[in-house]
C-alpha cells in the first residue's frame, strides 16, 4: 500500500475510526509508539541519547580485537533518528558524534575492511547532507577539528578517513 492509497482510504473514514486506527498502531508496533511519544512531546536530546546508546551497543561488538560491528546497523539507527524530523543541526550532529565514536573506538579493535569503506560512506553522507541543509562550512570546520585530533583513533586511521579535511579550515 502507498501513501496515496492510504490517503484515499482515510479520507473515506470517520474522525473516531482514523482515532482508532492511530491507537491501533500505537499499541501494535514499538516504531509507532516511540514516533507518537516523539510527535507528542519532541525532546530531541533524550531521543539522540537513545539513538547513540544503540550505536554505542552496536559499535561495542567484537571479538578477540576484532570488531564485528555493522555499520548497516549504524546507518539504520542514523536514518531511523532522521525519520523523527528533528531538525537538519541535530541530524548532522549525530552523524558527526557517531563518526567520533567510531574513530575513539579504532584504537582499540581491528575494523574490517567493508567497515572501514562504510565509514568512508559516512563522511561524504555528512558533507552531502549537510551541503543539502545549507550548514556546510560548520560541518568542514568539525570534521577538520576531528581530523586534527590525536584522541580520535590511531593517526593511520584517522588520515585514511579523514585526510581531505586535516588542512580545511
Amino acid at each position: 500500500m502507498g501513501k496515496l492509497q492510504l490517503k484515499k482510504e482515510l479520507a473515506t473514514m470517520t474522525h473516531e475510526q482514523i482515532v482508532q486506527v492511530v491507537m491501533d498502531a500505537y499499541s501494535a508496533r514499538k516504531e509507532t509508539r516511540e514516533y507518537f511519544d516523539f510527535f507528542l512531546d519532541p525532546d530531541v536530546d533524550k531521543l539522540q541519547e537513545k539513538t547513540l546508546a544503540r550505536i554505542d551497543r552496536e559499535l561495542s561488538r567484537s571479538k578477540h580485537g576484532h570488531s564485528t560491528s555493522r555499520i548497516t546497523q549504524i546507518r539504520r539507527e542514523i536514518k531511523n533518528f532522521a525519520g523523527f524530523d528533528p531538525g537538519p543541526e541535530h541530524v548532522r550532529n549525530l552523524m558527526i558524534e557517531t563518526l567520533r565514536r567510531i574513530l575513539v573506538r579504532e584504537k582499540y579493535v581491528y575494523y574490517k575492511e567493508a567497515f572501514e569503506k562504510g565509514t568512508r560512506k559516512l563522511i561524504e553522507d555528512i558533507v552531502q547532507y549537510a551541503d543539502t541543509h545549507a550548514i556546510i562550512d560548520s560541518t568542514i570546520t568539525a570534521l577538520s577539528e576531528i581530523a586534527r585530533d590525536p584522541a580520535m583513533g590511531t593517526a593511520s586511521f584517522r588520515t585514511r578517513m579523514l585526510s581531505r579535511f586535516m588542512y580545511a579550515k
